[in-house]
């Protein structure tokens, strides 16, 4: 199956140029064509192999999908399979094909003419290429070991039909910016690699969808920030939406390239890696984007293995560094430990992690990260700003020992994202900075939601029974222990709602002494980049990492149970849109209902620009803790949130008091909620203004920046007795189990003697 969500400005453009995007009825021809109705899937292609305007094979295309939805073309209108397609697909006269390497320049056209040429004549090769591997290759393959089902036909149908589409929204674009295609010249490369795998379906598939269209998951999110910086938001939002679409035409790839190896019992990967070096024998140019090549069911097993060797770079007499900005220096050093770096693209939590390290180094701290995991795109825009970051494994001796005796300022303060980090890394810090304060953040109650978790998914409970402090924590036992271990062991743990706060101290007995609020950040010129504009938004939205479980726990309760109540209360026309980083293809398949008017429509680079034209979004939580950042993203982008308690917990709601919003827990109170405020513009307008006053009142910039100068200049608390006991050797079992590891590691190395 394959996934066409679409943006809001996405479906403004589609409207705008009154585009037939259904699949449904004939579409009018040029004036003097008139194709006569083909008697079957393959006679309708090999026409449109032929056909040498583009704006018609677009036609036949939409029209030959419409005939073969309707279950009464066939596949072949002969007793055997003996289609005759052209070596190479027919074209007009306009673009000049060059061979890649002989490409005139394009500088005298405007940049977005130039992307959007390019990205024209790649569509209509691809609908070519899908058109053709229709054609060409029947339901018995490798001397009969595989055949291949209607649903084959029926997949790549649809993908030469996306591509279509995507031809003709392109084009229709470039009419606007005054251009036209077959004003720029074109390469050939794509017809080529068609042609030369005309004989094999897997070199086919290898080739076309898991090279070419991987490829372009690769180059879009660039031509989509190209174009955005040239200020061509409209063009960026069309190549955008098609990059996303094209997910899908390379997990369809995916699909049918491991029903051929299946049937010929063939590794796919090995397989894989045989024809594309049989084509690109120098390997496959980088960077590649892993999360939409992972949406697309393609993991990293698949091309990084065929990664074109870097070519050596030349060295200047003088190294280029990133330019830092400079700041003065207080003489003091803060360790930041981690199991993953510090970003801003994927949770409330990392958002938040990154503002505490800018204001840091803005007070002249020497920030210093650490982290299990690799150097990544993460690390070095932290770099760029004058953070330190050191992969260190814990379970490797003296690793941390060894960087942090080559660092020139002392550590004063180590700084643990979670609790895991403090078991990795809060026994070393202890023994080599014996002085530095310890602080642990929380970011959320780990066993709350856990516990919470539990009773929903495997007891079954109904939510509301868990939002009380006498939650029964026993199910999760072990991660409540660990977590208090490593709060106790901390000398300062910030935490982020006032709810989880009281927990800890009338049922935990943690010494409210050494607990200490910090909240998300909101700067002020965000809330007043989103005007008030109540008539010009449109539909409902919900974010949220996909990688977070109750955020897809909360996308499936809310498509399942409460949109469909909800639809019933709305405009018909009103669109549920999802967005969230690590959108995998099996959560969009899942998910994504156009029937339903929901869509999931992937990564967002900007959330608040994105929630800002949405006129109600939604925080369908029915378990979690901590701050829901859905929510103050909403509020500072002026869109007003329905929400479930659990998502309102630490979010200062208060009954029958001003908020940004409503709560809601059932699928009637979801749709009277969301129908108020979506329909009524006094009380959407009121949820507008409470969600700004709690942004200004509760997540300003000062008060975080002097509760957090406050904190990390507090003294060490040598009368926490408790954290000592757990630090003495009877306890310390995160150190001994990495010491363990240490020792296996050493054993594994070592060689035997004979």
């Amino acid at each position: 199956m394959l996934h066409r969500a679409r943006r809001p400005g996405f479906q403004a453009i589609k409207r705008e140029r009154c585009i037939q995007w259904a699949c449904s009825g004939q579409r009018s021809f040029s004036e003097g064509h008139q194709a006569s109705i083909p008697m079957s899937l393959v006679q309708g292609g090999e026409r449109i192999l032929r056909e040498s305007s583009p704006t018609n094979k677009v036609l036949q295309s939409l029209n030959v999908q419409a005939l073969w939805q309707t279950g009464k073309l066939p596949l072949i209108h002969t007793s055997t399979w003996s289609p005759n397609p052209p070596d190479f697909p027919s074209r007009p006269p306009q673009p000049l094909l060059y061979d890649p390497k002989d490409m005139p320049s394009e500088k005298g056209f405007p940049i977005p003419v130039a992307i959007l040429h390019a990205l024209a004549h790649i569509e209509l090769g691809a609908m070519d290429n899908y058109w053709d591997t229709i054609v060409r290759f029947g339901p018995s393959q490798s001397d009969g070991l595989c055949e291949l089902p209607r649903a084959f036909y029926d997949d790549f149908l649809n993908v030469a039909c996306d591509e279509a589409r995507h031809f003709e929204l392109v084009t229709g674009r470039l009419h606007e910016l005054g251009s036209f295609y077959g004003q720029l010249p074109a390469h050939q490369a794509l017809l080529a690699h068609a042609h030369n795998t005309q004989n094999c379906l897997a070199a086919r598939l290898a080739v076309i969808p898991l090279v070419q269209e991987a490829r372009g998951l690769d180059a879009g999110p660039r031509l989509v920030h190209k174009l955005k910086s040239l200020g061509d938001r409209e063009s960026a939002d069309i190549v955008a939406q098609i990059v996303f679409e094209e997910r899908g035409h390379v997990s369809c790839g995916i699909k049918w390239f491991k029903h051929l190896c299946a049937s010929t019992k063939r590794d796919p990967v090995g397989y894989f890696h045989e024809l594309v070096k049989g084509t690109f024998p120098e390997g496959l140019p980088g960077p590649f984007d892993l999360e939409a090549r992972l949406a697309a069911n393609m993991d990293p097993t698949w091309y990084q293995p065929l990664e074109m060797p870097k070519k050596p770079t030349i060295i200047l007499d003088k190294p280029v560094n990133p330019v830092i900005p400079l700041r003065k220096k207080n003489g003091k050093a803060i360790l930041i430990a981690g199991s993953v770096w510090p970003e801003r693209t994927s949770s409330a939590a990392g958002v938040r992690t990154c503002d505490m390290i800018d204001i840091l180094l803005d007070e002249g701290w020497d920030v210093v990260c650490i982290s299990p995991s690799r150097l990544n795109a993460h690390t070095r825009a932290l770099a760029a700003t004058g953070v330190h970051c050191e992969q260190v494994d814990p379970n490797k001796e003296e690793a941390l020992e060894a960087f942090m005796c080559s660092r020139e300022t002392p550590v004063h303060v180590a700084l643990f994202d979670r609790y895991i980090a403090e078991e990795m890394y809060g026994w070393q810090v202890t023994k080599l900075a014996p002085h530095a304060l310890r602080v642990l953040d929380l970011q959320d109650v780990h066993f709350l939601r856990k516990a919470r978790e539990f009773h929903v998914c495997t007891d079954k409970k109904d939510y509301r029974t868990t939002l009380q402090p006498s939650i029964d924590v026993e199910p999760v036992a072990s991660v409540v222990l660990r977590e208090l271990a490593s709060v106790y062991r901390s000398h300062v743990t910030l935490y982020v709602s006032e709810f989880e706060k009281t927990m800890l101290t009338t049922r935990f007995d943690v010494p409210p002494r050494r607990l200490r609020k910090l909240d998300y950040i909101v700067p002020d010129d965000k809330l007043n980049q989103f005007p008030l504009n109540f008539k010009d938004r449109r539909h409902v939205a919900v974010v949220g990492s996909f990688k977070h479980a109750p955020n897809v726990d909360g996308l499936h309760w809310l498509k399942d149970t409460l949109w469909p109540t909800m639809r019933q209360s709305l405009p018909p026309h009103t669109e549920l849109h999802m967005y969230g980083s690590y959108a995998s293809a099996k959560a969009i398949k899942s998910l994504h209902n156009p029937h339903m008017n929901v869509h999931v429509m992937g990564f967002c680079d900007d959330v608040h620009e994105t929630l800002a034209s949405y006129r109600v979004s939604l925080a369908p939580l029915r378990f979690g803790a901590g701050i829901k950042g859905k929510i103050i993203d909403s509020w500072a982008a002026g869109t007003p949130v329905v929400s479930t308690s659990v998502g309102a917990e630490g979010m200062h709601y208060h009954p029958n008091q001003p908020w940004g919003g409503a709560v809601a827990d059932s699928p009637a109170e979801f749709a009277d909620r969301v129908a108020a405020l979506y329909g009524n513009a006094d009380e959407w307008t009121a949820a507008y203004e409470g969600g700004k006053v709690l942004c200004r009142t509760h997540y300003d910039l000062d008060s975080q920046r002097r509760t957090l100068l406050d904190v990390v200049g507090s003294p060490t608390d040598v009368d926490n007795w408790v954290g000592r006991v757990l630090e003495s050797s009877q306890f310390r079992a995160t150190e001994y189990m990495s010491r363990f590891i240490q020792e296996k590691n050493k054993n594994l190395t070592r060689t035997p003697q004979l």
